[in-house]
């Protein structure tokens, strides 16, 4: 596959961005990019901001901490990765993650295969004008290798003082 060259140096300042409930994803390496191996967004996530427990039956994920301390919950696990961590979140193993710190937290996420960035898209087209009902954010995200796990979001909330639903 042949990269255009307008796209094969992504500058710190390039990519379209993405934003919902106060998260902002930044693309920066898109599925057209790598003929569908991998994507790549920065993702910054706002002062108790709250990505709930969910899982993906095709996508791949690793995050890259840049800034900040990113609370996750992994397989029943939770921990807290500080800046030059990488998180490993395997197909089919449910995980969420969150910002409880009072400044936002900076990460690359990455994707394989590439095409789950789009998710990102949908998330702000569906909360542009204020929380969509639960069906149709499970149905959304169910079409975007998105599978919720809404019984367990209430109680990471609780324990690490996030708000939910947001």
């Amino acid at each position: 596959m042949e990269v255009d060259p307008d796209q094969r140096l992504v500058a710190p300042e390039h990519g379209s961005t993405a934003s919902f409930v106060g998260f902002e994803a930044i693309f920066k390496i898109r599925s057209e990019q790598t003929s569908g191996a991998f994507s790549v967004v920065e993702f910054v996530v706002p002062p108790a901001g709250y990505a709930p427990p969910h899982y993906h039956e095709h996508t791949e994920e690793v995050s890259y901490v840049l800034e900040g301390e990113l609370g996750v919950w992994l397989d029943e696990e939770e921990f807290f990765a500080r800046p030059g961590s990488f998180v490993v979140r395997p197909k089919h193993l449910p995980h969420a993650f969150w910002n409880e710190s009072a400044m936002p937290v900076r990460f690359l996420d990455m994707y394989a295969p590439a095409g789950f960035e789009r998710w990102f898209e949908v998330l702000e087209r569906l909360f542009a004008e204020g929380p969509p009902a639960p069906v149709e954010l499970d149905e959304a995200g169910r079409k975007h290798d998105v599978i919720l796990l809404p019984d367990r979001a209430p109680e990471i909330a609780e324990r690490h003082g996030l708000a939910w639903p947001p």
